[in-house]
Formats: C-alpha cells, structure tokens, sequence
C-alpha cells in the first residue's frame, strides 16, 4: 500500500468517519485498535510477532495527545516496520519522517536501571479534524501471548480488535472482564495454527472518577495467561526455579544473619530485627533487565550493594531469616493500584510486587514489605492489605493466601488540644497529633526523608490550614526513626485568628481542626465506577479551651451523633469551670462503595461537614 498517495481502508469507508457533531464530549474517536499475535514455533527459534494498527481522527485539542506516540519493547524484543501518517481534513496526506522516531528509556524518572525501552514518535502536522494512523511489528525471541488487550480507551472505540494465532496443539486459557462477547474460533488440525479473535464495536469511552478502583478492575479488557500455566502450582514452580537459587545465603549473608541476631532466643525477636534491618538499611530502586523484571538478584549481591527492588528485598529477608532457621518464602502480590488477581485465571503477570512471609512466627503468620520505610514489623502497608496473594513455598508448592486488613479503628489520626484563648480572638496552643496504623504509615512516608527545615514548614502550613495564620514555636517528632506505631506530633504554636471577635460577641468553628473535606471531592450527581478507599480511618479531636474570664458561652452545650452504614460520628461539648471540652470523633469504615449507594454516602459525608462547620458563640459577660 503507497500511504503517501491514497486512503485504503478495507474495515470502513473514509466518508463514513464521525465528526464532532457525532461524539460532542469526545477530544477524538478512536476508529480502528486492532492487534494480532502469531505464534512462530522453531526448534531453534521461538518468535512471536505482534502486530498493531491503529487509526484515530483527532476532534479538538482534548485529542491532540492521539498524535504522540509510545511504543515499548525490551532486550527480549524489536520493533520493526513502524509507518506512521496524518489525513488532514482536506485529504491531504503527511507521512512520518523516519528520522523523528526516537529511541528512548521507558521510564527515565522512576526505575533506576531498565532494558524497557520505547520508540516514540509525534504525528505531523495535526490540527482539529485531522486522521492520525500508524501501524508497527513487534517481534518478541519468545513464545509470548500478548497478555492484555483493553477494548476501552479514553476515547470512543468505533472498533476493537484482538486476534491470536498459535499452534492448534496449545490450550488458550483466557478470561473476558466486564465484558461480554463471543470469541471466534478457527479450530487447525495437530501441525497448523488455531486463531481466535475478539471485536468490539461502539465502545464507550473510558471515563476516570475520583476514588474510583483501579483501572484493571474497571475497565473491559482480555487477559491471557503465559502458554504452559495451567495452575497456581505451575507459576509457583516457574517463580521458585528463578527465586530460590537466588536466596542462597552466602558468607557474607551467613556473617550478617549471625550478626543482627546475636543474644536473642525467640524466632519472634529474630525475624523483627532481620526486617527492620533490610527495611532500614536497603535502599528500594526499580530495576528491571531481561528476565530481571522477575527474578531477583542473589541475595549475597543485595546485601553488598545496599539495594535492590521488592523482589530482591524480599529475597534478603527470606535468606537471611533461614540462616537463624526461621522458614521465610517469597510471596507474590497485586498492590491495591494494580487492581485485584482473578484467582481463576493462574498467571505470573497479574502481579505487580512481592513481599515475604513466615507462616510460624506471630499468630497467623508474620507478612513483611521491606521497600515500605514506614511499615512497622507486623504491618503490611495498606496498599498490600486484604488481597489474595501466592505464596511460593517449600520446593515451589503454590497457596493462594489473603493478606490480613487491618480494621478502620486501627488507622487513626489524633488531635490532641489545649487552647488559651485571648480576650481579642488570639491564642495559644499547646498540640499534639498522633497517628496510628496506616494513617502513621503515610505520615512516615512523607516525612522520613524531609530534613529538620522541611518537616517545620511543613507542619507550619498543616496547623495555618487549621488556624490561620499559625507561628510555630516549637515541635518534636516520636515514632519516625526508628519506626514505631504510633507516630506522635507535639507543638506549640501560636494564632492570631482562633475565634471570630464582632461587637459583643466570639466565634469557633472546632470541627474545622479536623479539616474534613471528603466532601468536596463527590459533587457530582451520578457515579459510573465504585469509590474504593485505600483504607478505614478513624479520627479524633479531643479539645480544651479555656474561656477569657471577659466572656461567657452563649451557644448551649450539646451531644449529637450520626451513623449509617458507611461509618460514624459523634460530637460532644461540656463546659466545667470556664474550660470548654470538645471532643469529635469520625469514622469511615472503608468498605467498598457501589455507585447505587452513591446518594446516601453524599448525605453522609455532606452531614459530618455541616456539623463540623457548627459555630460555638461566645458573649461578653452581661
């Protein structure tokens, strides 16, 4: 095909295209994604070939970033034959100068070191109503299956599709999600190739929404698992032939185990220092070569060079633990972020992490995340909590096993107050915010690497947001380093503006120190996706003030509480002694919300802000 000269399209006619008009919300409609994935078996060389076309008309500028594109490859793959034009609304035709591809790292700011890379490429001259297509060959040195098709994207699809062609003697185990459709299947005799195919017309756009799962579990895609795994067994087994050679303590593994555990007699008190040690002192960076991308580095590497990703932490752990005789195995997870593993479908690459376990210390087992910093011994980070994970254990038997969840009361934040209120309106403060479990977690995570400076502007600008205009005095930090739960925040500080004086009367608005503001990020009327939250949280905000001796209540002490399926709330005044005691207390218990229930969460987080935003009168004495 001359692409220079003419438009031939075999899957529509080109005066069939939509315009604006047709798709009003769209920055672009996607009119053709299609992929297709042969399977070229040799003895001597196993070759993949994927090969992807797609062609977008771009609407208005919300579509121009259709015109820049992204193709990633690896050590194990080449990219071949890109052809890449643009259809200007007049027809005319614009190819890609080769010389504007580029050859580029895949991840430049966040993996330390990757063979992943990328051919990039930017469409030429593109305006509003402008057709960009382009077309590639990916050849993979392996017999791969192209693991996910997506039917969606973030533009109407006018036509998805996805084909696989492969020896008719190999078993496809595939699963559809949120999705219906029927495969089409060309059935071969033993020595030629089956082919299946997938196509999807008019797929909606995918839209994103605040608080929303993650992608994986949301949007209509394919998935097929690796040829040859057919049970959680088999991607054990694959995992334990890569990781256990790897776990094998050498001298100097065998001289730190002796060393770190040194006078101590209970398995419990071992494997908490061996953890605390490899969180404490092996620096988490990203890196991906070749089969790296699954197989750790040996441990004895690990430990000379003081880093490694989170399969190479997980591997020190488990090593340097079996040397003091505590039995440790590598686990493979999907974070939160990544979504949640389909324990129907048995495959290595619906993982995105790993993390070790001991299934004889503890209770019920002690799970250990050696990248988190600020993860106590015994507290998975929340992003590794309440998920179905496998376990790669003894000779790489494989157990599907779910990570605990810690309940909502267990993540806490804890504002501690007592004010001594002026006659004009100014205060001092006397504070402390504690945080526990998850909520300490992320507080670490923040504050673990900001220097002395960094952590007093910070809590500078926290308390200003609560009351303006704040002056920090002073402050200390318990429970960062070394980790503890919890971490605990004292401060004195000093405003200009804790109440409202006007004429003969004061103003407080307590609740706002909790700075509650869920609400404001579900305005919207309607919800497509559920609100997942990344964890339950209490929150607390026990608060004494004393009243100047000029003023007196005007505003009646009073209870209320509040609760639905979604969490609780309570809110308590007294006054004893010119010293009012507020105490607020929230809790939202982070289970899951369907878009049907959308309305009645509204209400409920809508009414929490409208009693926290309650005002307190005081008067000057009559």
């Amino acid at each position: 095909m001359d692409w220079g000269k003419r438009i031939d399209w075999k899957e529509f006619d080109f005066a069939d295209v939509p315009d604006e008009k047709d798709y009003p919300d769209a920055g672009a409609v996607i009119l053709l994604d299609e992929g297709k994935m042969e399977i070229l078996t040799t003895s001597q060389l196993p070759l993949s070939i994927f090969e992807r076309h797609r062609i977008v008309k771009i609407m208005n500028p919300r579509g121009h970033r259709y015109a820049f594109v992204t193709i990633p490859y690896s050590s194990q793959s080449r990219v071949e034959n890109i052809q890449a034009r643009t259809i200007a609304p007049d027809g005319k035709i614009y190819l890609l100068n080769k010389k504007n591809i580029y050859d580029v790292n895949l991840y430049p700011g966040f993996i330390f070191y990757s063979d992943q890379r990328a051919k990039i490429f930017t469409l030429p001259a593109v305006e509003d109503g402008s057709i960009v297509e382009y077309r590639y060959i990916l050849q993979i040195r392996s017999h791969s299956l192209w693991p996910v098709w997506n039917f969606q994207d973030y533009a109407p699809t006018i036509k998805s599709k996805f084909t696989i062609s492969a020896p008719s003697e190999w078993e496809l185990n595939h699963k559809l999600y949120r999705i219906d459709l029927e495969s089409s299947v060309t059935k071969a005799p033993s020595g030629f190739k089956s082919t299946y195919s997938w196509e999807k017309s008019n797929a909606p756009a995918f839209k994103t929404e605040f608080g929303m799962p993650s992608i994986n579990d949301c949007i209509a895609r394919l998935e097929v698992a690796p040829v040859g795994i057919k049970t959680w067994d088999d991607v054990a087994s694959w995992y334990h032939e890569l990781a256990e050679p790897q776990t094998k303590a050498g001298r100097g593994v065998k001289a730190k185990a002796l060393e770190l555990t040194a006078g101590l007699d209970n398995n419990y008190d071992k494997l908490k220092t061996i953890y605390e040690w490899v969180r404490d002192q092996i620096r988490y960076v990203a890196i991906e070569i070749g089969i790296g991308g699954f197989q750790p580095y040996p441990a004895e590497e690990i430990l000379l060079n003081r880093y490694g990703d989170c399969k190479d932490i997980a591997t020190l752990i488990c090593s340097l633990a079996r040397e003091v005789g505590i039995d440790a195995y590598h686990v493979l997870v999907s974070t939160w972020q990544n979504g949640m593993p389909d324990t129907s479908l048995p495959s290595p690459l619906q993982f995105n992490h790993a993390i070790a376990y001991c299934p004889d210390v503890g209770e019920n087992g002690t799970w250990m995340d050696g990248t988190d910093k600020g993860a106590p011994f015994g507290r998975l980070p929340w992003y590794d909590q309440g998920l179905p994970t496998l376990v790669v254990g003894k000779e790489g038997k494989g157990e599907i096993i779910f990570t605990p969840r810690n309940p909502a009361d267990s993540n806490q934040t804890i504002f501690q107050w007592n004010v001594h209120l002026d006659a004009n309106g100014a205060a001092t403060v006397q504070g402390e915010t504690r945080y526990k479990g998850a909520n300490a977690s992320e507080m670490r995570g923040m504050l673990y690497y900001a220097s002395s400076e960094n952590r007093k502007n910070w809590l500078e600008t926290f308390l200003a947001a609560r009351c303006p205009g704040a002056k920090l005095d002073s402050f200390t930090i318990a429970g960062l380093n070394p980790t503890q739960d919890s971490l605990t925040i004292t401060y004195l500080f000093q405003t200009p503006i804790f109440s409202i004086p006007y004429d003969s009367e004061m103003t407080l608005r307590p609740g706002q120190i909790l700075a509650f503001d869920l609400p404001d990020y579900f305005r919207s009327s309607t919800r497509n996706h559920p609100i997942q939250f990344r964890f339950g949280t209490k929150s607390k905000l026990n608060l004494m003030i004393n009243i100047p001796d000029e003023w007196e209540m005007k505003t009646s002490v009073s209870s209320d509480s509040l609760t639905s399926q979604f969490g609780s709330a309570t809110w308590d005044h007294s006054i004893h002694d010119k010293k009012l005691n507020i105490r607020i207390k929230s809790q939202l218990n982070g289970a899951t919300i369907q878009p049907g229930q959308y309305r009645a969460f509204q209400n409920f987080i809508d009414q929490i802000k409208a009693r926290d935003l309650r005002e307190i009168v005081l008067q000057t004495k009559k």
